[in-house]
């Protein structure tokens, strides 16, 4: 969203809104394979490490100790609902 400047331009708001769909196309997917609970925490694990990872790369946003103990609580508990 940083980079569609508030959607104002057009590539980054399309890139924006097919991810969207994507994410929820294949959030549908997992949902239909493995169950509601187990397929949404995962999903947003995922979206949250992902846009992260992004947010370093993309944007030169720091990553700090807390933020990196944030990252290693969302992979704990989710490893915990997975196979719990």
């Amino acid at each position: 969203m940083k980079a569609a400047d508030g959607f104002t331009r057009p590539w980054p708001t399309v890139a924006v809104v097919a991810l969207f769909v994507l994410g929820a196309f294949l959030l549908t997917c997992a949902v239909q394979k493995s169950g509601l609970s187990t397929a949404y925490t995962i999903g947003l694990a995922v979206e949250a490490i992902v846009s992260i990872i992004l947010g370093v790369r993309l944007f030169g946003e720091h990553l700090s100790p807390a933020k990196l103990i944030g990252v290693a609580l969302i992979l704990v508990g989710v490893a915990g609902v997975r196979f719990g």
